[in-house]
Parts: structure tokens; C-alpha cells; sequence
């Protein structure tokens, strides 16, 4: 079962213009969008808002989040070509980022999880490509901040990915980066575990722990956390999609 870095869900909303150039009121407005899971018309407000001030960190590190949202969800509904404009521009603009506030550890944490999503649309051999990008910028993101929950679940999918690679990938990347990337299932339960410490009862990091140990063959620990996280608090756009997922492997487990 490889599992993807996706998850997602639309509320229709309409974008409500905001009269003068009001660079504050654009991202209230996305905020508000974001929080009610509407991603698409907060992505239009956040547009807005870098209109005003590009160079604005408090608008880039929404678009590069906003963008790569909106490639998940697309994702979702099987709407490559949608999912794949949005991720290239969830990677530009991380990489705009970076190169602006260096500093930050959440631009190399949307950074990791732009390249994460690119590597949905990756076999093995491109994403052995995209590996160290991913697991280089993660880590650098938590050496900077070690509070960074989403660079611990961008890890702990990295970590099973690696770990599930063929003999023929491993060769591969052997044979033409003169090294395999390195990981276990071990290390992937220990990132997600430490993600569900800073965030107790989080119903994304909680479903992709359950991947996990699904891989590792432990189907009670599987089956255990599938049931918990069906009854947590969705806080996520993602969280309805991870329950949805959670309820139908249940099935087959039962």
C-alpha cells in the first residue's frame, strides 16, 4: 500500500472583493477562507494580498501553503492536470520563500512538502530523484525549529516511502546517484509519533501512522488508531478525507 501525501475537501464560498487596496483585509479574508476549509477562494484572496506586497512573508508562506492545498485536492478527485499546475506553483513559491526569509524554518518545511507532492506524480525512479530534497530540507527545518509538526509528518512519509522501495529502485539509485536513500518503517513510526506529541489526537499524522504499521504487517495497531481517529475533531481540510480512507480499510480489516 504506498501511500500518498494527499488529502483534501471543498466548501463553496464566494470570493467577496475588498474595496481599495487593503493588503491586511486580503489576508483576513484567506485566513477566514482557510479556516473554513474553502481553499480555493482563499488562494484567490492571498493572490490578491501578493499583488499589493510580494515580497510580504506573511503572504508567501500562505501561497506556497494555499498551493499546495489545492494540488492535494485536486489530487483527491483525480484531476492530474489541475493537481500538477498547482504543485509546480506550490514549488515556486516556496522556493521564493527560502530565498527570501532564508531564516524561516517553515520555507524549508513547504519547501520539503513541495517536492513531497511532486513525487505523487513520480515513479520510483523520479522520486529517488526527489529524496534528499525532501528529507534535506525537512530536517533542515526542524534543526532550525524542532517544534515543526508538519516536518515530522513530511518525514515520517518519506521514511515508509524509502523503506518500501523495490530491489530495482534500490539498484537504481545505486547505480546512477552512487547511493540509496536511507530508511525504515522504524524510523517513519518514530516521526509520526513524535508529530502526534506536539499534536495530540491529530487525525492526519494518526492515519498515516496506521500506514504505516499496515506495511509492517502490525494489523492490530493498525486496526487500534483507524478506530481513535475516526472520533477525532476534524481540523483539517485534510482530516474528512483521512477518515473516509480510515473507514473503508476498517472494512476490509474487519
Amino acid at each position: 500500500m504506498k501511500a500518498a501525501f494527499v488529502f483534501l475537501v471543498v466548501i463553496v464560498a464566494p470570493f467577496l472583493p475588498i474595496s481599495g487596496n487593503n493588503f491586511d483585509e486580503y489576508i483576513k479574508q484567506g485566513d477566514e477562507y482557510f479556516s473554513s476549509f474553502n481553499n480555493h477562494s482563499a488562494l484567490k484572496s492571498y493572490r490578491e494580498a501578493y499583488k499589493l506586497e510580494p515580497g510580504s512573508y506573511a503572504v508567501l508562506y500562505r501561497l506556497a501553503r494555499s498551493y499546495n492545498d489545492l494540488g492535494e485536492e485536486y489530487y483527491e478527485y483525480r484531476k492530474k492536470d489541475s493537481s500538477e499546475i498547482m504543485i509546480k506553483k506550490a514549488i515556486e513559491f516556496s522556493e521564493k520563500l527560502k530565498n527570501n526569509y532564508p531564516d524561516s524554518a517553515a520555507s524549508y518545511a513547504y519547501l520539503a512538502m513541495s517536492y513531497g507532492n511532486q513525487a505523487l506524480y513520480e515513479g520510483g525512479k523520479g522520486k529517488i530523484k526527489l529524496a534528499h530534497r525532501i528529507e534535506d530540507n525537512a530536517k533542515k527545518s526542524l534543526r532550525m525549529n524542532p517544534n515543526q509538526y508538519l516536518s515530522y509528518v513530511i518525514l515520517g512519509i518519506y521514511y515508509r516511502q524509502i523503506a518500501d522501495l523495490s530491489w530495482f529502485e534500490r539498484m537504481f539509485a545505486n547505480t546512477f546517484f552512487g547511493d540509496v536513500p536511507e530508511g525504515t518503517f522504524n524510523q517513519s513510526v518514530e516521526m509520526f509519533k513524535k508529530a502526534l506529541d506536539f499534536k495530540p489526537g491529530t487525525i492526519v499524522a494518526s492515519y498515516q501512522l496506521a500506514l504505516t504499521y499496515s506495511l509492517m504487517g502490525e494489523k492490530e495497531k493498525e486496526k487500534k488508531l483507524l478506530k481513535e481517529l475516526i472520533t477525532y475533531p476534524q481540523k483539517n481540510f485534510r482530516d474528512k478525507f483521512a477518515i473516509r480512507k480510515a473507514e473503508k480499510r476498517l472494512e476490509n480489516l474487519e
